[in-house]
């Protein structure tokens, strides 16, 4: 009989296979070379062995199995069955974005912060850059083929695709693909920059020429902005509950999510108006304006020193909260500017198993985002500790576990352990000051937020107009940044919602471990029990939480 182990690895081997690019995002080596097959053949392949996996995977009763084998059952039952549904929803017939969370301009910005740590390293980047071309046309293939069942990019971000990829197509070779350096004192250095140059002018970039005439072709076609959400597709209302299914992973319903996101939004309002009134702002208002012009007010230099300063404050600290091991510090850098200029907000990537890159902290110093405002220290301790960086680099240290629950990210889990982070840096007293803990309520109003717009725009047809001014209602971040994270949800249903869902459970299960422990609780035993099993689905981790506080009891 196949043990739940060797089924978890198994899958993990076929996912990566299928997904090199989040392999590299991953820091996960081994497949540096290889390029996505977004063809109907490579996609019918990732759904026949999603269901192969699963069904060897029901076969085994749960029952006779250690609470560590159950754990990972319900992990790879749970990633097969998000597998199959990615392949069901077929995201790639109607996702056209400049943003880099999917398509060309994914590749581009994973590109831009590839690193070359050996000659096999730099021969597998001009490998990839020579298949990317092939994988680029297959995605127009795929937008040309859901216009044909009706299933329309949407025209706000069609006109944004155009414009990033005309900019890029200006230059004699796009810039991105050049910024990765061949290793260090390499003696093949100068015949593999002309090489890696050749393939960025003469492979990908006519590749992204005809990509940008298909959306060119389809602009006429387009859905209005008033129609962004999936519900305006034919079967986009199947395809959005799949999405509620894959990234809560939990039974919720549109409904229930959204009068969460609204409940959440009065209750954080609250609190806003009380934390300005401590430092002389009189109501919502004045809280709105000031926190929404302190994003991007001080200079880049500062405030990514201000950063560091807060994520180095955070590390001191980390082990009265958490049992080891410990990751090493956490790096603060400056984005790559391809993805600075895309708006992203400042994030978190995973060290490379291969040494090449640490943890590190991405920081925008090129546009005012979330993050660079009085919620600065917010968000630096979401994003590295005690959020992702202590999870996740830590998480590489556990060895013990399948590779599955190690190197995947389940978002639900990560995000809602990012969310709760915020939390428990006020607990232990992070914060610098009252400006802090206010502009950490704007990013929670965010995320709360982020349930209603999702939900709004996807299942009950709102317009991307009046997700904007929403969010503009109730979330005093920066304009420009509000409507990119509104294109965000648009190009990318489902996954916002992941945010405020997990930090919601996983402090259901602090307090049940709180009521049942009693004065025996301990924040660093709760933190290994909700941390030391991987990236877990709520269902599975509501599982093993219980199974640790079963055998506390004991």
């Amino acid at each position: 009989m196949t043990t739940p182990r060797e089924l978890a690895d198994r899958f993990h081997e076929h996912w990566l296979s299928s997904h090199p690019l989040a392999a590299t995002s991953y820091g996960i080596p081994g497949y540096d070379h290889l390029m996505p097959d977004d063809s109907d053949a490579g996609h019918e392949a990732l759904r026949a062995g999603a269901e192969e996996i699963l069904k060897r995977a029901r076969e085994i009763d749960a029952e006779t199995l250690s609470p560590a084998d159950a754990v990972t059952l319900g992990c790879t039952i749970a990633h097969a069955e998000a597998e199959i549904a990615a392949v069901e929803s077929a995201p790639y017939e109607h996702t056209v974005t400049a943003m880099p969370f999917s398509g060309p301009a994914n590749f581009l910005a994973i590109a831009a912060r590839s690193v070359l740590v050996d000659e096999e390293a730099a021969t597998n980047y001009l490998t990839r850059l020579e298949a990317s071309s092939t994988w680029i046309r297959q995605l127009a293939g795929q937008l040309n083929a859901g216009a044909k069942k009706g299933r329309y990019p949407v025209e706000p971000l069609v006109e944004q695709a155009i414009a990033w990829a005309e900019s890029l197509l200006s230059e004699d070779a796009p810039a991105p693909l050049l910024a990765p350096e061949p290793p260090k004192d390499w003696s093949g250095a100068d015949g593999w920059k002309k090489e890696r140059e050749g393939l960025a002018r003469q492979a990908v970039k006519p590749a992204l020429a005809e990509w940008l005439e298909t959306i060119r072709a389809l602009r006429g076609e387009a859905r209005p902005a008033e129609k962004a959400g999936l519900v305006h597709l034919p079967g986009g209302a199947e395809d959005y509950a799949r999405a509620l299914r894959t990234h809560t992973t939990l039974p919720l319903t549109a409904e229930e999510i959204h009068e969460t996101g609204l409940s959440h939004i009065a209750t954080l309002e609250e609190r806003a108006v009380r934390l300005g009134v401590e430092i002389g702002l009189a109501d919502l208002g004045a809280a709105h304006q000031t926190l929404r012009s302190s994003a991007g007010r001080a200079r880049p230099e500062e405030a990514i020193a201000a950063a560091r300063r807060a994520v180095s404050r955070a590390e001191s600290r980390a082990q009265e909260i958490f049992p080891p091991p410990l990751p090493p510090p956490c790096q603060v850098t400056p984005m790559p500017p391809v993805v600075a200029e895309a708006g992203m907000a400042p994030h978190y990537t995973p060290p490379r198993l291969d040494g090449g890159r640490p943890g590190t902290f991405w920081f925008n110093t090129s546009r005012p985002t979330a993050g660079t405002g009085w919620d600065l220290e917010g968000v630096a301790f979401h994003e590295a500790v005690p959020g992702h960086h202590l999870q996740l680099s830590r998480l590489q240290l556990l060895d013990h576990l399948p590779a599955l629950q190690r190197q995947r990210s389940v978002t639900v889990f990560s995000e809602g352990w990012g969310l709760y982070s915020e939390q428990l840096a006020e607990e232990i007293g992070l914060y610098s000051g009252t400006e802090s803990l206010l502009g950490s309520i704007t990013t929670s109003l965010m995320r709360a937020a982020r349930l209603v717009l999702d939900t709004g725009m996807h299942a009950f047809g709102w317009s991307r107009e009046r997700a904007i001014q929403f969010y503009l209602t109730h979330v005093p971040l920066p304009v420009e940044f509000l409507e990119n994270e509104i294109d965000r949800y648009i190009c990318n249903p489902g996954q916002a919602l992941a945010y405020l869902t997990g930090k919601i459970e996983i402090l259901k299960l602090r307090a049940k471990a709180e009521h049942h422990l009693g004065a025996e609780f301990s924040l660093p035993e709760f933190h290994a029990a909700i941390l030391d099993q991987g990236s877990l689905p709520m269902p599975v981790l509501h599982a093993s939480v219980d199974s640790w506080l079963a055998t506390r009891a004991s």
